[in-house]
């Protein structure tokens, strides 16, 4: 007789429904949450017009506007800081059809002309700012230019020594700028600048200096010549120079600094050089940053 087969069924594990459960419960949260999501978006993009946003000032405008406003500190304006105008501050003076002088006259300016010491060296300086500016020959300070000083005569022949710091230089052109670092009771009388157009040959010179420490040492002579070395503009001269000139006055008749007094060839007699002032300008005027108030 043939056994009947019978198929039974297994019930499901407990752990699986459980599983089931989760996932179909999971996945209807799922989906009615986005649906949802998707609902409150679209009525909230047409519920009403959207807010414009704010405009940005350009960066400009605002700088404009703080520099506008005084700063506040407990309700209280603080003072304002302003730089002062670079046109304001000249390093050299300039004096529209100046007159004729006499020798007399131009050897007076001699207060002008400054005394250098450093270390080992000794020279001269030109004052030629109000605001203490003085230069002279960079070989002059060449071996400690950080430790500079300066000796002016006042008109009743007293001798003031300050200290000097170095602002520019150029060694090519043998120029360094200084200034005074105290220029309190200092007689100050500056020399105005002249230019090489107004120099020519034969004309009368006068220089000042200190040869061999002699302070303010006065001497004449002639332009002996213009010359040009190595791109740069001399000024010959029959007026004597000795160590201790480098750096003083080159002065024409009409009070004007032409140049400083620079070098002289010992192999031959009376060869003496200056630097002209036009190269002094032109040096300044291309170092707006070197000239302090």
């Amino acid at each position: 007789m043939a056994k009947k087969t019978e198929k039974q069924n297994k019930p499901i594990s407990k752990s699986l429904a459980v599983t089931l459960i989760a996932g179909i419960t999971f996945l209807l949260l799922f989906v009615y949450g986005t649906a949802g999501f998707l609902m409150f978006q679209y009525f909230n993009e047409n519920a009403g017009p959207k807010p414009q946003p704010v405009a940005e000032q350009p960066m400009e405008t605002v700088s404009e506007e703080m520099d506008k406003t005084p700063a506040k500190a407990n309700g209280n304006l603080l003072p304002q800081l302003v730089q002062p105008a670079s046109e304001n501050i000249n390093a050299y003076t300039q004096i529209e059809s100046p007159l004729e002088k006499s020798l007399e006259q131009i050897a007076s300016l001699k207060r002008s002309v400054v005394m250098i010491e450093t270390e080992d060296n000794q020279g001269s300086g030109v004052v030629i700012s109000d605001q203490g500016h003085v230069v002279t020959n960079f070989h002059v300070i060449e071996a400690s230019p950080y430790m500079t000083v300066a000796t002016v005569e006042t008109p009743t022949g007293e001798l003031i020594h300050r200290e000097l710091m170095l602002l520019g230089y150029d060694i090519k052109k043998d120029l360094a700028l200084l200034q005074f670092k105290n220029r309190r009771d200092l007689p100050l009388q500056p020399l105005p600048m002249g230019s090489i157009e107004s120099i020519s040959e034969g004309q009368r010179i006068v220089t000042i200096g200190s040869p061999r420490g002699l302070m303010n040492t006065v001497s004449d002579g002639i332009v002996s010549g213009i010359r040009r070395f190595d791109a740069e503009t001399y000024v010959q001269i029959s007026a004597p120079i000795s160590p201790g000139n480098s750096g003083g006055a080159l002065l024409n008749m009409k009070g004007e600094l032409i140049g400083l007094t620079t070098f002289k060839i010992t192999e031959s007699e009376n060869l003496n050089f200056a630097i002209s002032a036009d190269d002094l300008k032109l040096l300044i005027d291309k170092n707006p940053h070197w000239v302090n108030p």
